[in-house]
């Protein structure tokens, strides 16, 4: 039997002191408190772990997007792009190593986002990780037959009309899977799935469970069962597209 090494969810972690990434407002320059697609990743999933704080997005000096994760929201800074949620998506993905994210204190969040537009944020990160992002680490993960568990169901809005999502988070909410499982199970091509997965691991909806010494090359195929289980579920998801559509 596989042992397991799970990595523990990043609400567990151990979060910096308020007072190293306090923002003071008073300053003429802020300093960044977080860069880089990896450590971004990791500072977004604790904070939407904790449900606490205030952060400002930058994009090469450009104030983008004020995050609110108590409350979940998002206010575009619409100065610098486009009104739509999707073209700021589509700006901070492509741009997403450059992006530099800065803590901020209560008083100085309301203060920039006082008669903004606020958004649910979670659907402007799930469209983030579809335009960008350094997943080269978490897709060799994946291809090395590490399993993929959902936690809890993602906003609703984020599978509007994505019957592929629906379906993931169906069989992911019941136990965990590699992306070959998914692919067989859900006739599935594996960018749809990886591309799922980057935007359910941004948003704080997914854990990535690697086994233990197990490779690409060593692991053990799909039992003949799994395979037949696959094709009947396939077939009935197929079957159930086509009569929504």
């Amino acid at each position: 039997m596989t042992s397991m090494s799970v990595a523990a969810p990043d609400h567990r972690e151990r979060l910096p002191s308020a007072s190293s990434n306090a923002v003071d407002c008073e300053a003429p320059a802020l300093p960044p408190a977080v860069t880089g697609s990896k450590p971004l990743t990791r500072r977004l999933r604790q904070h939407l772990w904790a449900k606490t704080g205030h952060a400002l997005l930058s994009l090469d000096g450009q104030p983008r997007l004020l995050l609110d994760f108590a409350h979940d929201q998002g206010v575009p800074l619409s100065a610098n792009v486009a009104a739509s949620p999707a073209s700021m998506a589509h700006v901070l993905g492509e741009g997403f190593g450059r992006v530099v994210m800065q803590e901020l204190p209560a008083e100085r969040f309301e203060a920039l986002a006082k008669h903004q537009f606020h958004q649910p944020l979670r659907p402007i990160l799930w469209q983030i990780a579809q335009h960008g992002g350094d997943w080269d680490d978490l897709d060799r993960r994946l291809l090395r037959h590490a399993r993929i568990r959902l936690l809890r169901w993602p906003d609703f809005r984020l599978l509007a009309h994505q019957h592929d999502g629906f379906r993931l988070c169906s069989l992911l909410l019941k136990r965990a899977c590699s992306v070959d499982e998914c692919r067989q199970l859900l006739d599935l091509d594996a960018a749809t799935v990886q591309a799922f997965v980057h935007s359910a691991y941004l948003c704080g909806y997914a854990m990535v469970e690697t086994p233990e010494g197990v490779t690409a090359a060593v692991a053990a195929p799909p039992s003949r069962n799994a395979t037949t289980g696959g094709s009947l579920l396939s077939r009935m998801w197929r079957n159930l597209r086509g009569t929504a559509t």
